[in-house]
């Protein structure tokens, strides 16, 4: 049976008195309940034909509390990471955690150190698609561009963290610059590098020359994700798609790419998990069992230096 490792998952509680440290008016409700924690995400994962084995969550946080920056936003990013070690320590499972920190922050070391120091915890991403821009970034600019970011950054090395890359295609080539310096920082390019349909239409030549260049770097690992940011029913709509997918394996190697569910984000967005993985699985139903299995679960344990690495 094929396991499931999944490298990208989310967990929050979106009420008005939050134990997760999320921010309500960013994070969905889920079903109409505003709890969506380690318990139904497990329950969500149960797909017909492959056995869930555990996962990385991702971090929310860096979407929420648009106006705070400083030592509440620091306290936020903790409570986060801290609320999903305690959720991940009741699983027999095997989870990991990649939290968030604001890089750009003069004190961001102490908080990297307070990060490292939960169960599990495995990396750092910092949402940076900067125009179009999600919700943070609008008011801070390029984080790229900032000196003290990519101060921040190469802290990442000093505590062993890995950095979940998710950003707009134009913003590849100055990542790239970045994590060049910084070799052995593993990059973990998340949903394909975010385009949009308009990105990839008519050779789309900003984003493949961005995600070329970030695949010639031996640190760097690929999510296939989010594949709804594209076109909704992308199963079905776009061929471009599935053509974008297989020219991103292609690139990366079989080895360095990995699929991930997204989840609640893309169940809210009517992706069940049994509908996703299907389409995954035919994404990749070119490739013999043994490099699937690598896609579905054994680049993702790599990648984010999971324990049970060749399980099964």
């Amino acid at each position: 049976m094929m396991r499931i490792w999944d490298p990208h998952f989310h967990i929050w509680d979106a009420s008005p008195n939050s134990q997760s440290g999320h921010d309500g008016s960013q994070v969905a409700e889920v079903d109409g309940d505003p709890l969506y924690d380690l318990r139904r995400y497990e329950s969500d994962l149960q797909v017909e034909g492959f056995e869930f084995t555990g996962g990385a969550f991702l971090e929310a946080a860096s979407v929420c509390f648009v106006e705070e920056d400083g030592a509440e936003y620091r306290r936020a990013c903790l409570k986060e990471a801290e609320w999903v070690a305690e959720q991940q320590s009741t699983s027999s499972l095997d989870y990991v955690i990649a939290g968030t920190a604001p890089l750009e922050d003069p004190d961001v070391s102490e908080l990297l150190k307070k990060l490292s120091e939960c169960r599990g915890f495995k990396g750092i991403r910092q949402i940076l698609n900067f125009e179009p821009s999600w919700p943070r970034n609008a008011q801070r600019g390029d984080l790229l561009d900032r000196p003290e970011w990519r101060e921040g950054f190469a802290r990442l090395e000093e505590h062993g963290l890995s950095f979940d890359l998710q950003l707009n295609p134009h913003q590849l080539l100055k990542a790239v610059r970045i994590a060049e310096a910084h070799p052995n920082v593993p990059i973990i390019l998340n949903h394909l590098g975010s385009p949009t349909a308009g990105d990839l239409q008519n050779g789309g030549a900003v984003y493949w020359e961005g995600l070329e260049a970030l695949a010639d770097l031996d640190q760097a690992f690929l999510k296939i994700s989010m594949l709804s940011y594209i076109d909704k029913d992308w199963n079905s709509g776009m061929p471009i798609i599935s053509e974008t997918v297989h020219r991103a394996l292609e690139l990366f190697g079989s080895d360095r790419c990995m699929f991930a569910s997204n989840f609640p984000v893309e169940k809210i967005e009517g992706w069940s998990a049994d509908r996703l993985y299907s389409e995954f699985r035919r994404l990749a139903d070119h490739l013999d069992l043994s490099t699937q299995q690598l896609l579905f679960a054994d680049n993702a344990r790599r990648a984010y230096r999971a324990a049970g690495l060749g399980d099964g």
